[in-house]
């Protein structure tokens, strides 16, 4: 007997399934539904140890604590807008003045043509990485490594890959937003699992 399994909100009646899997901010409910408090995603203990160990050797320079830096970007609900950006380099700039930290840096494709720019400028005199996008992406290498991480509000997926290492998270706001995100960062935040940075 085939048994169906919808992951998120199918929006159709969940009797059309055996069982339904949306994250826990849409709001669903029935005897087949089974809510995740985030995003399903890949991250597993395995992977960030070997991807880790894979690129140790590179960020080996960078002074610890380490705090891994994931900007994603605009988005139907969101907008990572060029205050917003200034901002964020120059608390990270002060942070990493402040405590010593190194900072591992990845942009999504979303970032915007220049964030990178912004941020090399903006951080040229504390120790950091910046992933560029050639070669293997060091993204799970970051989250394995890392002793924080930084991660903007735009993607649940981020945000949920970010908080599923049980390190300490840091959401940086940004401009819109709407119920359904409201939903998922204030619980995360209730629950202690993340604070805003």
């Amino acid at each position: 007997r085939t048994f169906t399994v919808q992951i998120q909100n199918p929006g159709v009646a969940f009797r059309h399934f055996d069982l339904v899997i949306p994250p826990r901010h849409d709001n669903c409910t029935g005897t087949n539904v089974f809510p995740t408090r985030g995003a399903l995603h890949r991250v597993t203990a395995q992977r960030l140890a070997a991807e880790a160990a894979r690129f140790a050797p590179a960020l080996a320079h960078l002074p610890r604590p380490l705090v891994a830096v994931l900007i994603g970007g605009s988005n139907k609900i969101y907008r990572l807008t060029p205050q917003i950006l200034h901002d964020l380099a120059d608390k990270l700039a002060a942070m990493s003045r402040a405590t010593g930290a190194g900072l591992a840096i990845t942009l999504s494709r979303r970032s915007g043509a220049d964030a990178e720019a912004v941020l090399r400028d903006k951080l040229a005199d504390v120790p950091n990485v910046i992933w560029d996008g050639e070669g293997d992406n060091p993204y799970f290498a970051y989250l394995g490594l890392a002793d924080h991480i930084v991660v903007t509000a735009d993607s649940v997926s981020m945000v949920s890959e970010a908080c599923s290492t049980g390190k300490p998270v840091y959401v940086v706001e940004l401009e819109g937003g709407s119920q359904k995100f409201k939903r998922f960062h204030d619980g995360l935040r209730a629950d202690g699992i993340t604070r805003e940075f």
